[in-house]
Formats: structure tokens, C-alpha cells, sequence
């Protein structure tokens, strides 16, 4: 990549679906770009429904803390600066305050997890718990791997980021306060799901659809955007500095603050009507491709302003 003046500050990268793979990884042509780009001074945030736990790898990975990054964890509930190593925490939720929620969750069949910082509370009903055996019998999985599900699949192993897990069956189970709730099904009884939840809690809490497999929520009136909001105040950056990058519904309130927004070639296409353009899949190194494609075209902006007229 040319070594040229960029036209924005910061990139802003939601995690699953859009920086990582479907192996959870960064591919190397993106990890190169990306750290090509901090080399010319630009600020990298990576916005995620992971807490800083699940983040750090990551951050690494891409040379983060040496140039200045930023987490926005938790969807915003909370903000990690990473070159001073600095956390601020917005908000949790107590076990009173999502207690009526979760107690309706398990008269649904769904699995979902109360997530704090380095664990969760777990509770699957006995016809997904059978899925589960069966999935770990087919893939001969240790007896030690985790029963949880993952956004992607019944069984994914959160040990690297929360290691302290509590498999429950009632709400009163719950003794902590709490970052979010995480929600998985099959994505048809889901959207249903997410419907009700809609139409019972919504003015209790903030749901959002992050996969097609998995719905979110959070302490009510908390977003990415919201915490994009705050770094960008803390920052001094304008809307139209900020590339921000996503494909699912909590991405949608980051695309709302800037004037660049991407939508991933993956994202559902309610996702890619609010964005500003899409770009290729998170298979295909979709963050380089934009970032191309827009560096050029201010290049080439900028060149043709640079020319002398022609009498």
C-alpha cells in the first residue's frame, strides 16, 4: 500500500462476521493491511459483543496496543484503551434487573447465557442438551469441552475468554451482576423469539439479531454507537474521519455516526440497506477491499484537484 495522505482517522471493526473468518481468525492479508495502515498513523477499534477478555488476543494479533487501539466491548457497555490500559465500565446489569426476563427465556426453548466479564451462567433446555451430546459424540469431543453454544454452533468453547461457567436451570441461579444476555436457536424459532422479546421487553432493554443464530441484550439505551459516540468525542474525530465496518443489527447504530459505513458481502440484506456501501464477505478480505477502493478514490480525487488547468 502506498504510503499516502489517508482521508480518515480510524477504522472500526465488528469482530464475528466481519474481521474474523468463520475459523475465528484474521486472515494475513487483512492483519498486514490493517497494520500497514496504524504504521500511517491510523487508530484501529475493534467493537464487539466479546469483553475485553475475549479481545486482547486479537488486539495483539494486530499490534494494537503499541499504536493506540481501542475496544468497544461489550456493545458498548464498556471501553478499553488499550496503549494505556485503561477500562471504563458504563453500566451492568443486577441479577433483580434481568431476573423476570431470563425466568420468561427459559419457558422458551433456547439456550441463553448470562455473560460477565471472565464467565457466564448457562441454561439449555433437555431437547438441546440432547443435540449437544449427540454433536459431541459425532466430533469425539473431549469430556471436558464446554456445553456451550456459540453464535455459529451448539457447542463452542468460550474457555479462552470465559473460563468461569455456571450451568443453571433457574433465574434465581444468577448471583452477579451482568454484562449482557446472549440468546441461541436455529435462526426460524429464533426470529420468532426475538419477536416476543421485542413486544414484551423492549422498553426494558436493548435486543438486537447478531447472527442468524444468536439475539443480544443489554442494559436499555446502549449500543455500539453509543460507544462509538463516546471514543469519538474523546478522540476529536469527525463523522466523516471514522470508517466503521459490521454485519449484523448491533452493528447499525456505529453505521448511524459516521458517514462511511460498510456492511460486510455476508450481512443480511436489512444490514446492507443501512449502510452507506457493502463490500466482499469476511471470507474474501472484504475490510482491505473497501478500504482500497475508497483510498483510491480520494486519491484519484485529490490528483485531479493537484493538476494544472489547461488553457
Amino acid at each position: 500500500m502506498a504510503d499516502l495522505k489517508l482521508p480518515f482517522k480510524a477504522v472500526v471493526m465488528d469482530m464475528d462476521g466481519t474481521l474474523l473468518n468463520e475459523h475465528n481468525q484474521i486472515s494475513d492479508k487483512t492483519r498486514n493491511y490493517l497494520i500497514d495502515l496504524e504504521k500511517q498513523g491510523v487508530k484501529l477499534v475493534l467493537a464487539s459483543g466479546r469483553s475485553y477478555t475475549r479481545l486482547l488476543g486479537y488486539a495483539d494479533q494486530l499490534e494494537m496496543p503499541s499504536h493506540g487501539g481501542y475496544l468497544i466491548e461489550i456493545d458498548g457497555v464498556a471501553l478499553y484503551d488499550l496503549a494505556n490500559q485503561e477500562r471504563t465500565k458504563f453500566k451492568m446489569m443486577s441479577p433483580e434487573e434481568i431476573h423476570d426476563l431470563f425466568a420468561y427465556l427459559i419457558t422458551q426453548n433456547a439456550e441463553s447465557q448470562a455473560m460477565f466479564d471472565d464467565g457466564l451462567f448457562d441454561f439449555f433446555t433437555p431437547e438441546i442438551f440432547e443435540i449437544k451430546k449427540q454433536i459431541r459424540k459425532e466430533q469425539n469431543l473431549p469430556d471436558d469441552f464446554p456445553w456451550t453454544a456459540g453464535p455459529w454452533n451448539w457447542l463452542t468453547d468460550f474457555r479462552d475468554g470465559y473460563g468461569d461457567m455456571h450451568y443453571i436451570q433457574t433465574a434465581e441461579e444468577i448471583t452477579r451482576p451482568i454484562n449482557k444476555l446472549q440468546i441461541m436457536q436455529e435462526e426460524k424459532p429464533l426470529a420468532e423469539l426475538y419477536e416476543r422479546l421485542q413486544e414484551r421487553f423492549s422498553n426494558s432493554f436493548a435486543i438486537y439479531r447478531t447472527t442468524p443464530r444468536q439475539l443480544e441484550v443489554l442494559p436499555f439505551g446502549y449500543s455500539k454507537g453509543m460507544g462509538l459516540r463516546k471514543l469519538m468525542e474523546k478522540e476529536g474525530w469527525d463523522k466523516d474521519e471514522v470508517l466503521v465496518f459490521g454485519d449484523g443489527e448491533n452493528d447499525l447504530s456505529m453505521f448511524e455516526e459516521v458517514t462511511h459505513s460498510f456492511a460486510m458481502g455476508n450481512a443480511a440484506p436489512f444490514v446492507q440497506q443501512k449502510a452507506s456501501a457493502v463490500t466482499a464477505t469476511n471470507r474474501e478480505d472484504g475490510i482491505v477491499q473497501a478500504i482500497e477502493t475508497l483510498r483510491k478514490r480520494q486519491d484519484s480525487i485529490f490528483r485531479q484537484k493537484a493538476m494544472p488547468e489547461v488553457e
